[in-house]
């Protein structure tokens, strides 16, 4: 079956082949081909394939992987989840040592929490799963294609991390569209769902609305220990909100990376506490391999208009902190829509540097389908499993990046990228512009 007959058969109930791009064309009534080719729910050109459902464009879409390289949207509002566990309603771990036992409760927990905010599977934009092992990859992603429906082709990254529970095998987090009834509405729209467990002050997925988003770079404070640093991130990355106009309600997820990952719970009650005793929001912890007693800890979040600002896309830095060429500290949206990418992985090429090197050339011919480029990047998340890939990635991204213009990011160390010998996995997040 096509791309093009797996989305329509998803989401009309036909089962007829349809390839839109290709030469040929089988179908059983003509009529409703016709009406389709020219009205129809699925547009597929130059390896794209949007789903008019849904408004989701996806980039080279696999029905092999059950991912995409990309997915796009407009500006729409956009929903967050916590971190999603393999616990049933009590906080247990569920499955033991089984891993698709765990993969198959983090998915129904997963399919709770979208359920909680008005959205589901079918809305997925990129899924974010951490591994505890490097050779569960295989299986877990096998699982995910099997569980996600029909015609949704998330964008998928991957990578071997602790995490931050005993005995729990994976975890993940989401982004996917926000629920048709927040369109048009200001501020963030907290959900949770009564069956997850969990705090009642903490969110389980967030919405952050059209209009003004804003990410906010990985900031890593000094402490004498891991909760002491990361109060001092905390209060950093607040004045930096402050700066731009917001405050802690306009945050929509909190991403801390921390060593050591074993007080991931106390890090959590840490960040908690500067929300005051309001809705929390989604909160997601992942391993770092650096020395101990260290945090970075990003943000994204939604702001007031800026009148004196009308530029659809700013990079900038607070007036105390430094702006680097190779990332920003602050990337302000105010117009465009957003894209998404999986996982891109320093694959193929004779030493480590060529290899980085040809990532970039596969992400320049992705943001090319989207109608978008790297003046236009936003979010970069690197994660090197090794030093090499980390040299490599250094030495590449100036080429290509615009050093007025380079993405917020965070540069993590992580166990694995998910692929045997393969030491830096990259995600990206761009603007496409109106």
């Amino acid at each position: 079956m096509s791309i093009s007959s797996k989305v329509l058969k998803s989401r009309l109930g036909f089962s007829f082949g349809l390839n839109v791009a290709g030469k040929k064309l089988l179908f059983v009534q003509l009529p409703i081909v016709l009406f389709l080719l020219v009205f129809g729910s699925v547009m597929e050109l130059k390896g794209q394939v949007q789903d008019n459902a849904t408004g989701i464009t996806y980039i080279d879409p696999s029905e092999k992987t059950g991912s995409s390289q990309a997915t796009v949207v407009g500006d729409v509002s956009l929903a967050f989840t916590d971190q999603i566990f393999p616990m049933d309603k009590s906080g247990k771990v569920v499955g033991g040592n089984d891993l698709k036992k765990q993969v198959i409760q983090v998915f129904k927990n997963l399919e709770m929490t979208l359920k909680s905010g008005g959205t589901d599977f079918s809305k997925l934009l990129r899924l974010n799963v951490y591994l505890q092992m490097e050779g569960h990859s295989p299986l877990v992603k096998e699982l995910i294609k099997e569980l996600l429906p029909e015609g949704a082709f998330p964008a998928i990254t991957l990578i071997v991390a602790e995490q931050p529970r005993e005995n729990v095998l994976l975890t993940l987090d989401a982004i996917a569209l926000g629920p048709l009834s927040s369109q048009g509405k200001r501020g963030i729209n907290h959900y949770l769902e009564d069956g997850l467990y969990g705090k009642s002050n903490r969110s389980g997925l967030a919405v952050l609305p059209a209009g003004r988003k804003v990410f906010i770079a990985g900031q890593a404070e000094p402490g004498k220990d891991l909760l002491e640093a990361s109060d001092k991130t905390m209060q950093n990355l607040l004045a930096t909100l402050a700066y731009i106009g917001a405050s802690a309600s306009d945050v929509v997820q909190v991403k801390a990376f921390i060593n050591p990952i074993a007080d991931a719970a106390a890090v959590e009650e840490v960040i908690a506490a500067f929300f005051r005793g309001k809705q929390v929001p989604p909160i997601v912890m992942v391993e770092w391999l650096v020395e101990e007693n260290k945090a970075e800890i990003e943000l994204v979040a939604s702001a007031p208009e800026n009148q004196k600002d009308t530029a659809a896309v700013s990079y900038y830095a607070p007036p105390w902190m430094t702006q680097a060429t190779t990332y920003s500290r602050i990337v302000d949206i105010k117009e465009g829509g957003l894209l998404f990418t999986s996982g891109l992985y320093a694959e193929k090429g004779k030493n480590e540097e060529e290899k980085a090197r040809n990532l970039f050339l596969k992400l320049s011919e992705i943001l090319r389908k989207a109608g978008s480029g790297y003046d236009h990047l936003v979010k970069a998340s690197y994660y090197p499993s090794h030093e090499k890939g980390r040299e490599g990635l250094m030495k590449v991204r100036t080429v290509f990046y615009n050093p007025e213009r380079p993405p917020v990011a965070s540069l993590i160390r992580i166990q694995g990228t998910g692929r045997e010998g393969i030491y830096l996995n990259v995600d990206m997040v761009g603007v496409v512009p109106d």
